[in-house]
């Protein structure tokens, strides 16, 4: 009897080191699902708050693109009158010759060589008048315009700038030939970078 006593001793012990070790093994499970489920947690906090900073630092590297290229259509505008193409023959400064500039008119390889979205110039007579109400220029209608529409890429996105200059055109008058000078906005487009988002 006492055999017998001493081996369901055995046996129990035996029973109660298995159920200790199985449950010690769970435990241990738990604890590493645990750690795991913490680090995947981590990994995911940091993994957001570094979408939020590259958002950010993406958003500012395209206001300051949209600046300079405001800023860069805004210091070429300003001596676009002294460019070859459209400078008065007198040598004036900040003048566009008008002549130069109906010949322009329509040619969209200006749209490839300077850096701007559109490019027009508006007449002193056409100031106090609406878009709709501006008469275009051509060949066939000037001097009596308002507007001359040089190019425009019509982009979405777009800023105007302006300057004001002086237009002048060669006119006849009892035999005598002069510059007759007027004031003009001449306006450039440029493009914004657009952030979507």
């Amino acid at each position: 009897m006492e055999n017998k006593l001493g081996q369901l001793r055995i046996q129990v012990l035996k029973n109660l080191k298995r159920f200790l070790g199985l449950s010690c093994a769970k435990k241990g499970q738990l604890r590493i699902q645990e750690m795991a489920f913490m680090l995947l947690a981590v990994f995911l906090f940091f993994a957001l708050v570094g979408l939020f900073a590259f958002t950010l630092v993406y958003i500012n590297i395209s206001d300051s693109a949209s600046q300079i290229a405001e800023d860069r259509t805004l210091s070429s505008v300003t001596s676009l009158a002294d460019t070859p193409e459209m400078s008065c023959v007198a040598a004036k400064s900040n003048c566009i010759d008008g002549d130069k500039l109906i010949n322009l008119v329509g040619k969209d390889i200006y749209g490839r060589l300077w850096p701007y979205s559109s490019l027009r110039v508006i007449k002193f007579s056409g100031f106090n008048k609406e878009e709709n109400e501006l008469i275009v220029c051509t060949k066939a209608n000037y001097p009596n315009c308002d507007a001359f529409n040089v190019y425009n890429k019509e982009v979405d996105n777009e800023r105007a700038i302006s300057s004001f200059v002086a237009i002048c055109r060669k006119e006849l008058e009892n035999g005598y030939t002069y510059d007759r000078c007027e004031t003009a906005k001449i306006i450039a487009g440029t493009k914004l970078i657009q952030v979507d988002g």
